[in-house]
């Protein structure tokens, strides 16, 4: 469903209306929200959808996408490093 731009700007100026009406901070925010979502639907509507090409590289894509695996962190398993000169001691003072 295609929504035209007249139609959507005449929702952002009334939402904008109103947050400039609120009377209280958590009215504003709301009427504010409104604005904001009416903001992402007119960038959707006009931005083509995104596809491999727009990225940099296939790997970006997949990365973006979610279709690239994530590699998992190292993990320390909580045990003092030794260190040889022996400045890994028990307190954070101990150098």
């Amino acid at each position: 469903m295609t929504i035209s731009d007249r139609t959507l700007f005449t929702k952002m100026e009334q939402e904008l209306n109103l947050a400039k009406a609120a009377k209280s901070e958590q009215e504003k925010q709301l009427h504010l929200h409104g604005l904001a979502v009416l903001i992402e639907v007119m960038r959707d509507q006009n931005s083509p959808p995104l596809s491999s090409a727009t990225f940099s590289s296939s790997r970006e894509y997949q990365a973006m996408t979610g279709e690239l695996p994530v590699a998992k962190p190292a993990t320390i398993d909580g045990g003092k490093i030794e260190t040889g000169d022996g400045s890994n001691g028990d307190s954070l003072l101990d150098f």
